[in-house]
């Protein structure tokens, strides 16, 4: 078999699944309703403790804490006054799992931060900031060094409900604890590293000595983050954003400019390095048609002169409902996993693509 043929069969087999048969399977890991009442984000982080074990860290933005009235329901609107009392919202919370795979992707095991009682900000405020005001939306990250890195957003809520102003990128850095235990993270605010009006970290993928990172931007300067952006960096220099380089259209990287791609970007994106059919993945949900989009691979430089998308997937359409978020979570030899979040339940919902 030729390099060439070798390299079309394998982005022929990307290809197919990204547009393979799709199908939902409801609420992603369930066992978390034991410990909250709906969440945002649902990013996963894969990591080895230094005892060698492996396990996924997961990262959410707002989280909303309380007890059901009766039994776990996934049906109620935002304000989860008929179903459940909700006590609390922290800005993120923190969870540790088993590694996902084809069988056990149903009935993953959560523990969260910080192990005890009830979840709470992994990030946390110092004393004069104001929850009301301030929020820390935790994002993607990675391991590097014996440290794990997560990236948050910054933001300023404002007095009409809902309504946020975005101001920058923040990093937040805990050692890798000994062995698989949620309680032994402790992770700060780094104080060098800070990306104003910059949106960093909606995923990171290492590859060839880089940390690859997805990031949004706000094309006509609305605070509307719906434009992708890609970045680079070496993991060494996570916390030094002025060796961050940026991806120009022509697919060079270079230190100013920050190309867009893409212009309907509803909430946060996914990029992945395919191992097993060797391409990088973007996954995102499109604001403008509701259907989650996906461009596949091989070389950067190609993907920037010339972006393509393809729809993986449409989810089923509901009244006063827009959906967002929709990013991969994991893969294997035989699917792509992936979620989106449906804001009327507040709840990450689980799609599989080609199994």
């Amino acid at each position: 078999m030729n390099k060439f043929f070798l390299a079309s069969f394998l982005l022929l087999s990307a290809l197919s699944i990204s547009h393979s048969q799709t199908r939902s399977e409801g609420v992603f890991g369930p066992d978390r309703l034991k410990y909250v009442l709906g969440q945002d984000g649902a990013t996963s982080i894969p990591l080895t403790f230094k005892n060698g074990e492996k396990r996924f860290l997961w990262t959410f933005g707002d989280t909303i804490l309380g007890g059901w009235k009766g039994p776990v329901a996934t049906t109620a609107t935002l304000n989860f006054s008929d179903i459940a009392d909700m006590k609390a919202m922290p800005c993120n919370t923190l969870a540790l799992s088993p590694v996902p795979d084809d069988k056990n992707h149903k009935n993953l095991f959560f523990k969260f931060y910080p192990g005890t009682g009830a979840p709470k900000e992994f990030i946390a405020y110092e004393k004069a900031e104001d929850p009301f005001l301030k929020r820390m939306w935790a994002d993607d990250g990675a391991q590097e060094g014996g440290k794990v890195y997560v990236f948050y957003m910054d933001i300023k809520m404002k007095k009409k409900a809902g309504d946020f102003d975005f101001l920058g990128t923040g990093l937040a850095v805990s050692e890798t604890p000994k062995r698989p235990d949620v309680s032994g993270f402790a992770f700060r605010r780094s104080e060098k590293f800070y990306a104003e009006k910059l949106l960093l970290g909606d995923s990171v993928v290492r590859k060839s000595g880089y940390f690859y990172i997805l990031g949004r931007l706000s094309l006509k300067n609305d605070g509307n983050l719906n434009a992708l952006f890609l970045s680079r960096v070496k993991p060494a220099k996570i916390e030094d954003f002025s060796a961050y380089e940026f991806l120009s259209s022509d697919g060079k990287w270079q230190k100013e400019k920050k190309t867009s791609f893409f212009d309907d970007v509803a909430g946060e994106a996914s990029l992945a390095w395919d191992e097993y059919r060797k391409v990088f993945r973007i996954i995102y949900m499109s604001a403008k048609t509701q259907e989650i989009k996906s461009a596949v691979f091989s070389d950067f430089g190609k993907f920037a002169g010339k972006p393509e998308t393809a729809v993986l997937h449409k989810p089923e359409p509901k009244k006063d409902a827009m959906y967002y978020s929709a990013k991969e979570i994991f893969h294997t030899k035989k699917a792509v996993y992936l979620i989106y979040i449906d804001p009327s339940i507040y709840q990450p919902i689980l799609v599989i693509s080609g199994k």
